[in-house]
């Protein structure tokens, strides 16, 4: 007698999540000159969204950029000194002290030269600053604020919010019971996965299944403690935005899958299914 693989099929809810948020904040504080993008469009990581006006950070920039030339200068002087100092300080023209001296103020000068670096190099970040750029490639959201707002440095209201949507996640909850129980049966050997990437499907509100296939995240398991519940994390490509952050409820149909063709002694066959639904 020949057995077939059984499917084990779960009902599952829960939530599509964007793959990465990041809130835009100014770094320094000025006058939004410019807004650089248009509201729900996509940006590229890097990409310009404010530019704050630079005219005092340009100030600072320049002063510092002329004071490490100062230093340099002051280094050189000190620098031509100690050779000249080396070949009388033998013949008593100088004595040791003032030749010692003579190295000790080559020496400080090299530091305030690297003390002027650093400031240039403090000043040229701050005025980098001044154009604000996305964080990561995205969709990016509402701007909340306009040409001629005083943004500050450290300030708690994002600019504006930027969302990784391709991939995205699909969170599904299950008790914890079932959870162990699916767990058990794995590693029991009573039911199978298909494979180490346990794929799943996912069919739209629409009852079309969704024609990317997803990959199911046993790694990210995460429980809440007041209700007893378990969250799977689903990733799905999502090149087209068909799918969208906390847009829909979703239902899942767990299964796990395909080591063997023909199973026997009542052994299950797991794969995943995740269905969508509205809210």
């Amino acid at each position: 007698m020949k057995t077939a693989p059984l499917e084990v099929k779960t009902e599952l809810p829960g939530r599509t999540n964007a793959y990465r948020i990041a809130e835009v904040r100014p770094q320094v504080s000025g006058i939004v000159l410019n807004r650089n993008f248009t509201e729900g469009s996509d940006v590229q990581a890097g990409q310009s969204l404010y530019q704050i006006d630079p005219a005092t950070y340009q100030a600072s920039y320049d002063s510092a950029k002329g004071e490490l030339a100062k230093s340099e200068a002051a280094a050189a002087i000190a620098h031509l000194t100690v050779k000249r100092y080396v070949p009388l300080v033998g013949t008593k023209y100088i004595s040791q002290q003032e030749y010692d001296q003579a190295i000790a103020d080559a020496r400080q000068a090299d530091a305030a030269v690297i003390a002027a670096k650093a400031t240039v190099e403090s000043a040229r970040i701050n005025l980098a600053y001044t154009k604000v750029t996305a964080p990561i490639s995205g969709r990016i959201g509402k701007s909340t604020v306009t040409e001629g707002a005083l943004v500050t440095n450290g300030q708690t209201t994002e600019l504006a919010t930027v969302q990784q949507l391709d991939p995205i996640y699909v969170d599904v909850t299950q008790s914890s019971n079932d959870f162990m129980r699916l767990k058990q049966s794995v590693e029991q050997g009573n039911l199978h996965k298909e494979n180490a990437t346990s794929n799943v499907e996912l069919v739209m509100e629409n009852g079309q299944t969704y024609p990317l296939k997803g990959t199911l995240q046993f790694s990210d398991v995460t429980v809440d403690e007041s209700t007893g519940s378990i969250t799977l994390r689903a990733v799905f490509p999502n090149p087209q935005h068909t799918l969208c952050r906390v847009c829909l409820c979703v239902h899942g149909l767990m299964k796990a899958s395909n080591l063997t063709p023909f199973l026997s002694r009542n052994k299950a066959l797991a794969a995943h299914r995740v269905v969508m639904q509205p809210c």
